[in-house]
């Protein structure tokens, strides 16, 4: 299991047990929770290395929480934390995200109005039952409401924060691939926005069908959407979607490039290409010369963008806020 999946599994038993009116032990596994989230390190590296001795040694996790994480590193389950579900059966993870909704109030929706999901508690609050309640009342029942159409509208979107260890996770392990020679993150996620919506992986190998085949075999992927020589899809447990590409050495930086986007960084720069007589897609930069088109660059996206007549553009700055015209400016 991932430190982020550890996380939120004590993060949870924490809620639980602040449900149940439990004194000082909900702190203490919040606490853990965080800090096993920003660990630069897995949790489950240190285990392999020094058993459960050495997670007793990581200041915060006491004899019990240790036993918990050995559970979970050893079975994918902790009992515990599955008994607590089944006290009270409600989506945590998904209530939770709703504001101003905490694990008490939360139980009282629960135990006064069944709520046990996203679905019934809008349902409830349209009804007016919400603000009906003690405790909660027509402003709480407003503030709802205004965040499960948040939610709605972020569409699954996931937190950069909870997802880049994840991701790099899968990056360290694909560079282990035999005949992988270099493996880069794309997307949203290189461009460090604040939330993405997937991930993009991108990999140059001479042995691309093992890579394909590690890469959907992955413990941690619950659904292939697609599996080929040059590109597969998986949903990790996480629910995050990760596409993987394989792509030819003399195409990379192009593609990096395209891949990484945003889209409308990358419409400017094709904009720039076509004026200057060339073509830019993600195999490389082309000129058209004695009526067969020549690639003149795509190796590395400097070189791309140096083509271009452009400074190279950090991912981060992708965004169209005037990066073009400042790389035009040098």
């Amino acid at each position: 299991m991932t430190n982020i999946e550890i996380s939120k599994v004590l993060s949870e038993i924490g809620e639980y047990l602040e449900m149940q009116g439990v004194a000082f032990k909900p702190r203490a596994y919040q606490k853990v929770a965080e800090a096993i989230s920003s660990f630069s390190e897995e949790i489950a590296e240190i285990y392999k290395r020094g058993g459960r001795k050495a997670i007793t040694e990581i200041p915060g996790i006491g004899a019990g929480i240790a036993d918990h994480i050995e559970e979970l590193l050893k079975t994918g389950k902790l009992i515990y934390y599955e008994q607590l579900k089944k006290e009270i059966p409600v989506d945590l993870s998904a209530l939770s995200q709703v504001e101003g909704l905490g694990p008490k109030k939360i139980k009282a929706l629960y135990e006064k109005l069944k709520v046990r999901n996203l679905e019934d508690l809008e349902k409830a609050a349209k009804a007016g039952k919400i603000a009906k309640l003690e405790g909660f009342g027509a402003k709480s029942e407003e503030k709802i409401l205004k965040g499960i159409e948040f939610l709605k509208k972020s569409g699954g979107r996931f937190l950069l924060g909870y997802t880049l260890p994840e991701v790099r996770m899968i990056e360290e392990r694909l560079r282990s691939v035999k005949g992988v020679e270099r493996v880069e993150i794309a997307g949203s996620v290189r461009r460090r926005r604040e939330t993405i919506g997937d991930a993009d992986i991108l990999i140059i190998s001479s042995d691309s069908k093992t890579a394909m085949d590690y890469f959907v075999s992955m413990p941690e992927v619950v659904n292939i959407a697609a599996q080929g020589e040059t590109r597969s899809a998986v949903k990790l447990n996480s629910g995050l979607n990760i596409d993987i590409r394989v792509v030819r050495k003399e195409s990379y930086g192009a593609a990096l490039q395209y891949f990484t986007g945003s889209k409308d960084h990358n419409v400017a720069v094709r904009k720039i290409a076509i004026e200057k007589g060339f073509k830019l897609n993600e195999y490389g930069l082309f000129q058209q010369r004695a009526k067969r088109e020549v690639q003149i660059a795509g190796g590395t996206e400097e070189e791309v963008y140096k083509k271009l007549g452009l400074e190279y553009i950090e991912p981060e700055m992708r965004e169209m806020t005037g990066e073009i015209e400042a790389a035009r400016a040098h």
